[in-house]
């Protein structure tokens, strides 16, 4: 039953960084973005929103960020946190923040700063800030996606399992 007010999330929700995600950290102007593809094929045709959780997002006009996705993906980017400055895992915050207006039943985070969540995020999946997303990245991704659907929204802080790190 559908509550009335309350929006009911059509889709999975994946929070995504970009540096030391989508790039190594500290990457040239002509390494950026050069893991897209591999997210690309992660998320291949699957349901999933994608919010931009950057620094870049800031600093660029948010259509310009989106319009540097790959075509396939650009229609599935939805938005991007605001940023919590100074915060003690100020990148759950954000995420947070987004989920109180724009709730999601399951969710994850492709992140390269553990220090940005709390201990026990099982929703954060690491990547080593040297290399950006690889394949046992993009296997954790897919893994998620061929989960059975989550039918209902928690109210309540998310349980905590641990994150998983598979720098």
């Amino acid at each position: 039953m559908e509550t009335p007010g309350v929006p009911v999330p059509a889709r999975r929700t994946l929070f995504l960084g970009l540096d030391g995600v989508m790039h190594q950290r500290g990457a040239k102007v002509g390494s950026l973005l050069s893991c897209m593809p591999t997210l690309e094929r992660a998320l291949d045709t699957a349901e999933v929103d994608i919010v931009v959780l950057s620094c870049w997002d800031f600093a660029h006009d948010f259509d310009r960020v989106k319009a540097a996705f790959p075509a396939s993906l650009r229609p599935r980017v939805v938005g991007r946190t605001t940023e919590e400055r100074g915060s003690l895992h100020k990148r759950y915050k954000e995420i947070q923040t987004w989920l109180r207006a724009m709730p999601s039943a399951d969710w994850r985070v492709l992140d390269s700063d553990p220090s940005d969540y709390p201990g026990a995020c099982t929703e954060l999946i690491r990547c080593s800030p040297h290399q950006g997303i690889g394949s046992t990245q993009a296997q954790a991704l897919r893994q998620w996606i061929l989960e059975p659907d989550v039918v209902e929204i928690e109210t309540q802080e998310p349980r905590s399992r641990g994150p998983l790190d598979l720098r």
